[in-house]
């Protein structure tokens, strides 16, 4: 059963693209093998060139897996700096500031079984689909570009958290003396985002904030996996949680803040032009009617936002995953310096974080996930658009294929998409009410199951 399994999953790996929205990612040593990971190395190694950094999570098989990407780059005969085990934000600042590129090995806000193979440019942005496809082209035909044994150097060993903590201290204004509550979620920031913040002057009380190679609660920050930060920061001036690479920030106070508000907080404060993927919340066109900024919608993933972000020239980003992205600075999710940037706006305005929740009205979200195997999610959201475009459901004003199915209403949106991480199919609603919100999903959910059965799907 075990030999079953792993044939099946490498068979998709090979009868399928490889990058999803955010890089690589499938069962360690099932379908991220060294044998996968050296290849990508080399493919990387062969497309671009120039000096590279490289990073990991704290998960099993993190290291094995990082040092087959170092030597498909080093046998393409590439400088190569290793940072270790440090975050996304301070991987992706130093390739950004020093490097011409760069790969991270993380799961991220997966499950504790799944890696991930990030592959970034050298502004520290996930690579587009194009550069993507190239890489994997040149996996796929083995088109790599070795060189002599004699220019074959080593990997040097290199610290990326001081420059980080130099850019974080840049950012800062009058943070000193404020309170948060952090939830590192036993990660590659456990130990280094609790002292750069620290060393701001700003109290920390941290949780879960040991680098554990499975962590102590699921690494998705979401509503229902940080309960214990939310009963502990009402008595802070917030709390934060984050997953295991800590480029997702959720933000708590006695219960979790929507990262929808949290988005509009700093869109109002420091957008004109902003970017943001076609499941943010409504909330979204009301700050664009109400406040004057621009907003171009764009399909789910980091390539997709950095690429719009660059496209449009826009100064600000987000994903509701709790990704907040701050052009020129970063083109990532940067979870330290989006908690630096909101305690800039609570001190600049003498504001707690409930008066700024508060300037805007609030709308429901509701989010599921179906378990869905890989070589079917992407032809049942195919066969789901085909009947929602054919027959659109009671109440549809109009219907969305930019990334999945966007069933519009009048004053509420249902989604059903395909993730691009997992082998799950989402459906996300939006609404002015919970009970609304709550009916569709419920009715996503249904569609999902309907259609599968009438094509003979199992799911």
């Amino acid at each position: 059963m075990r030999n079953a399994r792993i044939n099946k999953y490498q068979k998709q790996l090979t009868d399928m693209q490889l990058f999803g929205t955010a890089g690589i990612r499938g069962i360690t040593n099932y379908d991220i093998t060294p044998e996968l990971a050296l290849g990508i190395g080399l493919a990387y190694g062969s497309e671009f060139s120039g000096k590279f950094a490289v990073a990991r999570d704290t998960r099993y098989g993190a290291e094995m897996i990082k040092n087959a990407v170092v030597s498909g780059l080093l046998s393409t005969g590439h400088k190569v700096h290793d940072l270790g085990v440090v975050p996304l934000p301070v991987f992706a600042r130093y390739v950004s500031d020093f490097m011409d590129g760069g790969i991270m090995l993380t799961g991220s806000h997966t499950p504790p079984d799944i890696m991930g193979i990030v592959a970034v440019g050298a502004a520290g942005q996930d690579l587009n689909r194009a550069k993507s496809e190239k890489i994997e082209e040149i996996y796929q035909n083995r088109k790599f570009k070795y060189v002599k044994w004699d220019m074959i150097g080593d990997s040097i060993q290199m610290d990326a958290v001081e420059h980080y903590t130099e850019f974080i201290e840049h950012q800062a204004r009058n943070v000193d003396g404020f309170r948060i509550a952090l939830d590192l979620a036993n990660g590659a920031g456990a130990g280094i985002i609790d002292r750069i913040l620290e060393n701001l002057g700003i109290e920390v009380k941290c949780i879960n904030c040991t680098k554990k190679h499975i962590p102590n609660r699921p690494s998705e920050p979401r509503s229902t996996t940080l309960g214990k930060l939310n009963a502990i920061s009402k008595n802070y001036d917030f709390g934060a949680g984050m997953d295991i690479d800590a480029d997702r920030v959720l933000f708590t106070h006695g219960y979790t803040v929507s990262e929808d508000i949290i988005g509009a907080i700093f869109a109002t404060r420091f957008a004109r032009r902003m970017v943001t993927p076609i499941n943010s919340s409504s909330l979204v066109d009301y700050i664009a009617a109400n406040y004057g900024i621009e907003v171009y919608y764009c399909p789910i993933g980091p390539p997709e936002i950095a690429e719009s972000i660059l496209r449009y020239k826009a100064n600000f980003g987000y994903e509701e995953t709790g990704k907040y992205i701050f052009p020129p600075e970063t083109l990532w999710g940067d979870s330290v310096l989006s908690i630096v940037k909101l305690l800039n706006i609570m001190d600049s305005e003498g504001k707690t974080i409930e008066s700024l929740i508060s300037e805007f009205p609030k709308y429901y979200q509701v989010k599921e996930k179906i378990k869905v195997p890989r070589y079917v999610k992407k032809k049942l959201i195919e066969y789901i658009e085909k009947q929602v475009k054919s027959k659109p459901p009671e109440g549809v004003i109009e219907t969305l294929t930019v990334d999945g199915v966007k069933m519009i209403y009048k004053d509420a949106w249902l989604l059903i998409r395909a993730s691009g991480t997992e082998d799950v199919i989402r459906v996300f609603s939006d609404a002015e009410s919970e009970k609304k919100a709550k009916v569709l999903v419920k009715f996503g959910i249904k569609l999902l199951n309907d259609v599968a059965r009438a094509h003979g799907l199992t799911i």
